[in-house]
């Protein structure tokens, strides 16, 4: 494997931050610990909030994610509130929703809209690409409901439709992450379980990868599909593809966890694992998709600015063509996600989100059978950036993939670099408008011009 000087630079440069040194590690290990007691401890937290410890990192992007149960109060109900201060568009359903969140049954339904042009540059600049993705989820609490304690069940709903814009600006990293072939499926099916008051944590069933391996926390909001993951990690079992898995994840000390998933292959036959039903999990062709995640998080006090560091490897079972015209057997890579805040505008209040946070992602694949040897994100996002508008998030991020230098893989260019900036407005708690603008240098690695990329999206809470 090359290695890199920017690569290189990045991790000589890690161990100015002290979370890094043996030291820095015991002093993370023990604020980890002291701001967990306290949040324990603070009344004016809500049960909502301290539930997320035990959540997934984040839902991949524009899926709901699993929602605990919380009892109604004046705050939580919308019954009869004016239009533009609903937490959700429909109300509460003259009073049945909330009665169902007591009773552990929540939904959670969302419309996100893209539009987009292609400025300049890229393979076409005659058109504009128009699409949407509808979800729709429903969790269910077992201890409200059967007085099962620890059990969740969750499913989600999908339809994905519309032009895909990176035909007009011949991207290799997809420019919107709602971009797809056209889907209305079940995604996601699965049963989680969790023992030891949450040391150990197992979930079953159809499952997106993203929602808790390599994902940044940070860079959720940005509409490129490469800020949030690698694509360096080949037939990676995400949007629009989950697959049935079997994960098991283990907290042995507060702040480590270590996360292991098994996941049907059968994407990289071709096989659209996102409509289908667990059958290639355990059938023909019984290709397998392996990860497995070590993460260390941290609390710096006593401005409770909150990090974690997540180092993973996959592998993939199938079959995978070379670019020399054989085939091989297999395919391995790795990779790196560092999530930090770095700012916090209210440190006292544990569930405000204003603040601003960085991220940096990494990772490698075999440049003998991946286009994407490399691969290279960072970004920053601000939530609350102005005054009254605690709610806004403006963000700013490159992502750069370094192709694979076997001449029969037919690039070009060395690199394909998209660097990104938007201005996430919350109009209503239900409802955001998000311009972004991308510019993306050598699209594709083919030859094709600088491509300037302008989007709107628009996100709806039903």
């Amino acid at each position: 494997m090359r290695v890199r000087p920017w690569l290189v630079s990045l991790f000589v440069g890690a161990p100015a931050f002290g979370f890094f040194s043996p030291a820095g590690m015991v002093a993370a290990n023990d604020a980890y610990e002291l701001a967990t007691r306290m949040a324990a401890e603070d009344p004016t937290l809500s049960d909502e909030a301290r539930s997320r410890r035990h959540q997934p990192h984040t839902a991949p992007p524009d899926v709901p994610q699993p929602q605990h149960p919380r009892l109604s109060t004046k705050e939580t109900t919308d019954v009869g509130q004016p239009l533009g201060q609903r937490e959700h568009l429909t109300d509460d359903w003259f009073g049945l929703r909330p009665k169902l969140d007591d009773r552990g049954i929540v939904f959670e339904s969302s419309l996100t809209v893209d539009w987009s042009v292609n400025l300049h540059g890229g393979a076409s600049t005659d058109g504009s690409a128009f699409r949407h993705l509808f979800n729709f989820g429903l969790t269910f609490d077992t201890e409200r409901l059967f007085d099962w304690r620890g059990g969740t069940v969750f499913l989600n709903f999908q339809n994905q439709n519309g032009e895909n814009g990176s035909d007009d600006v011949g991207d290799i990293q997809g420019y919107s992450n709602i971009d797809a072939d056209g889907r209305t499926q079940l995604s996601e099916l699965w049963f989680e379980q969790v023992f030891f008051s949450g040391v150990l944590r197992v979930k079953l069933g159809k499952v997106d990868a993203n929602s808790e391996f390599a994902c940044a926390e940070h860079a959720v909001e940005f509409l490129n599909s490469s800020m949030g993951f690698t694509p360096t990690i080949l037939s990676f079992p995400t949007y629009p593809d989950p697959a049935a898995s079997v994960n098991v994840f283990l907290n042995p000390i507060e702040p480590l966890q270590l996360s292991l998933g098994l996941y049907d292959g059968a994407l990289q036959e071709g096989i659209a694992t996102g409509s289908r039903g667990p059958g290639t999990f355990y059938g023909d062709p019984s290709d397998l998709f392996v990860i497995g995640e070590v993460t260390y998080s941290w609390v710096f006090l006593p401005e409770m600015l909150m990090g974690r560091l997540a180092v993973g490897f996959w592998g993939h079972t199938g079959s995978f063509d070379r670019f020399d015209g054989t085939t091989q057997s297999g395919a391995i890579g790795f990779y790196a996600v560092l999530d930090h805040q770095v700012w916090r505008e209210n440190p006292a209040s544990s569930d405000d989100p204003q603040g601003l946070g960085v991220f940096v992602v990494y990772g490698y694949a075999e440049p003998d059978i991946s286009p994407i040897e490399h691969h290279l994100g960072l970004g920053l996002a601000w939530t609350g950036p102005i005054p009254t508008r605690d709610e806004d998030v403006i963000g700013f991020g490159a992502s750069c993939v370094e192709f694979s230098d076997d001449p029969a893989a037919g690039f070009s260019d060395n690199a394909e670099t998209a660097v990104e900036f938007f201005y996430k407005t919350q109009v209503f708690p239900y409802l955001s408008v998000k311009p972004d603008l991308q510019y993306i240098m050598n699209p594709g690695g083919v030859g094709l011009g600088d491509a300037l990329v302008a989007t709107v999206r628009v996100d709806v809470d039903f």
